[in-house]
């Protein structure tokens, strides 16, 4: 009951409380009314009996002197008018019965030396009263009344109070149908401009007032909220105008840098690898034709400026490399991976004298994305790990797939020499570099170039390592449909 009583209307609550409460009011004063009239009625039947048995008592009195029964007789038959005497006795001093009236039951007269129960008991009166001549007890009246009539009674008044209390109670019921609306009308009809200004995002929609009561100044108030939450709305719409304006200024701003930044980095690079091979060329002319005129200092300077232009080209196809993997646009397609870490690794080992002792690629690694790019990428990382594994005596280069959900995550992980997870912020950034030159060549750009290229696809790279055990790089891309 209690737990359906929240989703019941609020007229239909207005109107179960007033019936309920006009039904319980009505009920309480018809018991009331019964109770009293029930003990009103009683005490007048008390009083009716005792003067009756009063008058009888004292015409009783002279027969009982003389022990004349046949007068006693005539005086107790005359109770056979009053249809609420049940039975009569006439009792001498001593206790024996001189008469009675018997009615219906044919009840004997009972014994008045045993203690009695006067009095209402159970569905009857009994009363037991001395008869007196001269203030001297010459004998003793019994009588017995039953209470049919007082029961009758009752029952009218009950019905009667039922009947009075349905018609009051149908009257309640049109007055609360009619009053109820002057409570719930105001209350339905701000619910219903709420249920408007929600559903069509309409803050010009007022709620109607009426009257300067309770529900006259809600209603007040809920049009003051919406106006005010009319006009913030207003303004975060025009300061999200004047942000997107913004925003696509800033953004067209930036992309032009952008690519300025790009043609730049682009020409700067290729303009710097024509006078570095000029450099070269005259360095190794200078070094076969003149190499016998020169010191062992000058062969040494000479030495150093051929070591630094080759340097200089290797930062310089970096930076190509990033720079195309920027600009280039991207051709997708299902690529077998496992067969182009196999490649790179052939080649790998075509170009070095001394490859890994032991290198294990999954079979059946099928990625989605631009092939040139992530050969690219993965070129970058099996070329780390080959490096940083050059120095131990059994070198192991691994590359395992696994598949969850959307997305493929491949490891490549070496047991080289590893590096420090402090610095793992710095690891992703171009020209930073977590060993020194004098350790492992390089030129700091490859892993920027990888992140690069994986973030083009919609991946994600991380990686962990600890020093002296060799590191770990997770790539994480998309599953396409066409790929599971």
């Amino acid at each position: 009951m209690m737990g359906r009583w929240r989703y019941w209307r609020l007229k239909t609550k207005l109107l179960f409380l007033t019936l309920f409460t006009s039904a319980l009011g009505i009920a309480l004063v018809c018991a009331s009314l019964i109770f009293v009239e029930n003990r009103n009625y009683k005490k007048q039947l008390e009083s009716e009996l005792h003067v009756i048995a009063g008058i009888l008592a004292e015409q009783s009195a002279a027969a009982l002197i003389f022990e004349d029964n046949e007068q006693l007789t005539s005086i107790v038959s005359s109770l056979e008018r009053i249809n609420t005497i049940r039975q009569a006795c006439v009792y001498d001093d001593q206790g024996n019965i001189m008469t009675s009236l018997v009615g219906i039951d044919e009840q004997p007269c009972p014994n008045v030396d045993q203690r009695l129960k006067m009095g209402f008991v159970d569905d009857m009166y009994r009363l037991l009263i001395p008869v007196t001549l001269d203030n001297e007890t010459v004998g003793r009246l019994y009588l017995i009344s039953h209470l049919e009539v007082l029961h009758g009674h009752i029952r009218t008044f009950v019905w009667v109070a039922i009947g009075i209390g349905s018609v009051i109670l149908l009257a309640l019921v049109f007055l609360a149908l009619r009053l109820q609306r002057i409570v719930s009308e105001p209350i339905l009809t701000l619910s219903n401009t709420a249920e408007r200004i929600a559903l069509n995002h309409d803050y010009s929609i007022r709620a109607p007032v009426s009257g300067a009561d309770e529900l006259g100044r809600l209603g007040n108030t809920f049009n003051e909220m919406i106006g005010t939450i009319q006009q913030q709305n207003l303004r975060i719409l025009e300061s999200r105008d004047n942000l997107e304006k913004i925003v696509d200024a800033r953004t067209s701003e930036l992309s032009m840098a952008n690519r300025e930044l790009e043609a730049f980095s682009y020409s700067v690079s290729h303009d710097l690898r024509q006078p570095l091979r000029a450099i070269e060329g005259f360095g190794q002319a200078l070094e076969e034709d003149c190499g016998d005129q020169l010191n062992d200092s000058g062969k040494d300077y000479l030495k150093r400026i051929r070591a630094a232009s080759v340097r200089m080209a290797s930062l310089i196809d970096g930076l190509l490399i990033l720079s195309r993997v920027s600009r280039q646009p991207m051709e997708n397609r299902t690529i077998d991976l496992s067969h182009m870490l196999r490649e790179i690794t052939d080649e790998l080992k075509g170009v070095s004298d001394d490859p890994p002792s032991e290198i294990h690629i999954q079979q059946g690694i099928q990625v989605v994305g631009d092939s040139r790019m992530l050969r690219i990428a993965f070129q970058n990382l099996l070329e780390n790990a080959w490096k940083y594994s050059s120095r131990e005596e059994k070198r192991v280069i691994e590359v395992l797939a696994t598949r969850k959900g959307h997305t493929i995550a491949i490891e490549v992980r070496d047991n080289g020499v590893g590096f420090d997870m402090r610095y793992i912020d710095k690891l992703f950034v171009a020209f930073n570099r977590l060993h020194t030159p004098s350790e492992f060549g390089g030129t700091g750009i490859g892993l920027a170039t990888v992140y690069r290229v994986i973030r083009r696809h919609h991946g994600t790279i991380s990686a962990t390592s600890e020093v002296g055990k060799g590191a770990s790089f997770v790539v994480k891309l998309p599953v396409f449909v066409d790929q599971r």
